[in-house]
């Protein structure tokens, strides 16, 4: 039979994985989702690409992109068709800043005799954040049907296609969009 002890220590392992899941799920960027409630999804089968709403400027990231999402895609069951010949055109937009993310840190000192004294310091390194954004249009019409973007936190250049992977992923899991729900009669 476990201890006392025992016990209290699962329970504590269990609540800090659970807060560390937590802290994952928080950290987690969201993504914005918008699309046509009207449309058979189910009806696209091939997909091409229309030239990108903002290219990325870089063009190993505009190769990354594109290789990137026609991977999710095909997961999907979609096949790409030569370009103009889809169901489906296929855009994207990026952009990229550069800015400074700070860290603040406090620290408490004593001095025997003497109060406490609490100083607070700001530590700032130079990041680049991203948003993408990937857009679907029915080739019948070029009207966008779905939408969907996210803003990449920040992208460590060690880690940029792993980051650029998963931005992809993520947004490319919200297709195709929920069935809506008829609406029910009053």
């Amino acid at each position: 039979m476990p201890s006392r002890r025992t016990s209290l220590l699962a329970a504590a392992a269990v609540a800090l994985a659970a807060a560390a899941a937590l802290a994952q799920t928080i950290s987690m960027p969201k993504v914005n989702l918008d699309y046509d409630k009207d449309v058979d999804f189910s009806s696209f089968k091939t997909f091409s690409w229309k030239d990108p709403l903002e290219a990325a400027k870089d063009p190993q990231m505009h190769t990354r992109i594109i290789w990137y999402v026609e991977r999710e895609l095909e997961k999907k069951g979609l096949v790409k068709a030569p370009e103009g010949k889809g169901d489906l055109f296929v855009r994207y937009y990026a952009k990229k800043r550069e800015g400074f993310k700070g860290t603040p840190n406090q620290e408490q000192s004593y001095l025997s005799g003497a109060p406490s004294q609490l100083t607070t310091s700001v530590d700032f390194t130079k990041v680049t954040e991203g948003t993408l954004l990937l857009e679907l249009q029915r080739a019948s019409d070029e009207k966008a049907v779905w939408r969907a973007g996210t803003n990449v936190g920040t992208i460590d250049k060690k880690r940029i296609d792993a980051d650029t992977a998963r931005a992809v992923r993520m947004l490319v899991a919200k297709y195709p969009p929920p069935k809506a729900e008829p609406a029910s009669a009053p």
